[in-house]
């Protein structure tokens, strides 16, 4: 898909006729401190809407996953305004964000963060336990999660008896069990092949398709733009353009 890299509006070419779910006004995020500070975010501003996927594209070390973690309450910002389903994240006390994220937001990472001694089942039940779920009912959920992306054959397997995009699968339906407002995820597709890739791109566009929902996904994965709204290119720290995706320029 072309980008415009002399564009350098802050604004979508074509806005979608919806409400923001996550505004964000100047923000700035950098690591280290004197001499070695290093701008990672600078100055975003950026707007994701009700009932779309965002994706956030762009070369590596480009800022990306910063901005995805700052707009999950993961990391403080030095600067601006965020404001998350009608919260502002910025004046939320930690605790507050904490449990702000744990019942209204989703994560699918990198890294999968499985605990090793859960089965499948459990690892997925366990956002659900957290917010005092009874466990027969935790785990029946968390089953029927993993019949949902292709593991209903593996929800008793521990984690060292699953393959990475096994995995994968298990921290996809861990993040969407609690039936999130806000799912975010770091290249979800990674470890998996072209149908399972399909499938769970399939069940993130679902959950951004409702009026009530939105999905930021940062990729590298040209499989996954078809399944996107708008797509949102960072470059050294700025967004450098927000375009409409074309699907049937992909057919």
């Amino acid at each position: 898909m072309p980008m415009d890299d002399h564009a350098h509006a802050q604004v979508p070419v074509t806005e979608p006729p919806s409400t923001a779910a996550v505004q964000v006004r100047g923000l700035v995020k950098s690591f280290g401190s004197g001499e070695t500070t290093v701008t990672v975010l600078k100055s975003i501003d950026l707007d994701v809407y009700f009932g779309e996927l965002l994706l956030l594209v762009g070369e590596s070390g480009g800022g990306k996953t910063t901005l995805l973690s700052a707009i999950a309450g993961i990391l403080d910002i030095d600067a601006g305004t965020l404001d998350v389903l009608g919260a502002s994240l910025t004046e939320m006390p930690p605790n507050a964000r904490t449990r702000f994220r744990g019942q209204r937001m989703g994560f699918i990472f990198q890294q999968f963060n499985l605990l090793p001694s859960l089965t499948a089942a459990e690892n997925v039940a366990i956002p659900l336990l957290i917010h005092g779920l009874q466990k027969k009912e935790a785990l029946s959920r968390g089953r029927l999660m993993l019949e949902r992306v292709g593991l209903g054959d593996r929800t008793e397997f521990l984690p060292r008896n699953l393959s990475g995009g096994q995995q994968q699968r298990v921290a996809v339906a861990r993040a969407l069990v609690n039936d999130p407002q806000l799912l975010v995820c770091d290249e979800p597709t990674a470890a998996l092949d072209g149908p399972n890739g399909q499938k769970i791109m399939e069940l993130i566009r679902d959950v951004g398709r409702a009026p009530d929902r939105c999905v930021i996904v940062v990729t590298h994965d040209s499989r996954v733009f078809q399944f996107g709204d708008r797509m949102a290119e960072l470059t050294d720290g700025r967004i450098v353009g927000i375009h409409p995706i074309q699907k049937e320029a992909m057919a």
